[in-house]
């Protein structure tokens, strides 16, 4: 088996699997690894379903197959595979109903109280984000995969690919096929059903999940309505040309990477190092993503001569804030993003 077609491998097992006549590809052939999800219902499902040879496939396994800041080991594990088992390809595995896209932040706290642990042992962070939670399955799987690009750590040029597993029936559906998207910024791929609402428990903040999205994700961001111009118009004197429209961002990890380039280029600027500095104090104490927002704009905006695709992103962002797809915790992950 050559490298360009593992993708292709993995789909015809996955076929075979589903026929009732699991067939795995032979051991020879080039390494490459797997991260997927610590859920028991894909121990004895996921080799089989995807036709993990042994002695080839690497097997990484986190909580919601997350690769992010906060899982420095997954990243350590993922550089393993690749400089010391020498694997050429990563396949990140994301599963239908993960219990991190249904998370309860008052069943937890019931949990570990029961066990006797005190809330302080999780810091001041609400739970959600402490956890790892997430509103969308494809977002995180697609957040994954963009996180492990800019890590340096990963070859510009090594082909990712994200697969979601029914983890009931086994069958998988390519999300990103790194054959033909292998670099960020990715895509926003279509929401999956709606979420649960979230149970706050008393004394908790409140974490409620975010309302439910539409199945195509959010809308693009609506353009801003433009001011009136002031002061008569002569008939027959040019009228200045219109600002042109700001260039359309596809998904809040676009968005969030281009902020971030911003306020890496500008981190010598005073004025930009306070900003930053104050967002991060603001953040711990409200959580509150329109003030923020609110923040991030008002000196985002006056660099966007020098940056052209920054009012497309702060649309994107004011917007997805607007309509409820940029929820608490997804706007604590585009921070991280921006700031890290």
């Amino acid at each position: 088996m050559t490298e360009q077609d593992l993708l292709q491998q993995i789909l015809a097992a996955n076929k075979r699997f589903l026929a009732g006549n699991p067939n795995p590809p032979g051991t020879e052939g080039k390494p490459f690894a797997v991260v997927a999800c610590i859920d028991s219902r894909l121990t004895g499902l996921l080799e089989p379903a995807l036709g993990l040879p042994r002695h080839r496939a690497v097997v990484i396994r986190t909580a919601g197959n997350q690769i992010t800041e906060r899982c420095r080991d997954a990243v350590r594990s993922i550089a393993t595979a690749l400089y010391v088992k020498k694997a050429e390809e990563i396949v990140i595995v994301a599963h239908t109903d993960c219990d991190l896209a249904r998370f309860s932040a008052a069943q937890a706290a019931e949990n570990f109280r029961s066990a006797g642990i005190r809330r302080e042992a999780f810091g001041n962070e609400d739970l959600r984000s402490w956890f790892g939670a997430f509103s969308s399955i494809r977002d995180n799987l697609l957040g994954s995969i963009a996180y492990l690009r800019n890590s340096g750590i990963v070859p510009r040029t090594m082909k990712i690919h994200g697969l979601l597993l029914d983890s009931e029936r086994g069958g998988i559906e390519v999300v990103v096929d790194g054959n033909t998207t292998p670099d960020v910024p990715l895509p926003q791929a279509p929401a999956p059903e709606a979420e649960k609402p979230v149970a706050a428990e008393a004394g908790e903040p409140d974490e409620a999940a975010p309302a439910p999205r539409a199945a195509q994700g959010p809308p693009p961001p609506l353009p801003r309505e433009q001011a009136p111009r002031k002061g008569p118009i002569i008939v027959g004197q040019p009228q200045a040309p219109a600002a042109p429209a700001p260039e359309p961002v596809g998904s809040l990890l676009e968005a969030a990477l281009i902020l971030r380039d911003f306020f890496y280029r500008e981190r010598q600027s005073q004025q930009v190092r306070q900003v930053a500095s104050s967002l991060k104090t603001i953040w711990n104490k409200e959580k509150n993503p329109a003030r923020i927002f609110a923040e991030i704009e008002k000196t985002a905006r006056s660099y966007q001569t020098k940056y052209p695709r920054i009012p497309g992103a702060l649309d994107y962002l004011d917007q997805a804030i607007r309509n409820g797809s940029a929820d608490r915790i997804g706007f604590a992950e585009i921070l991280k993003r921006i700031f890290d």
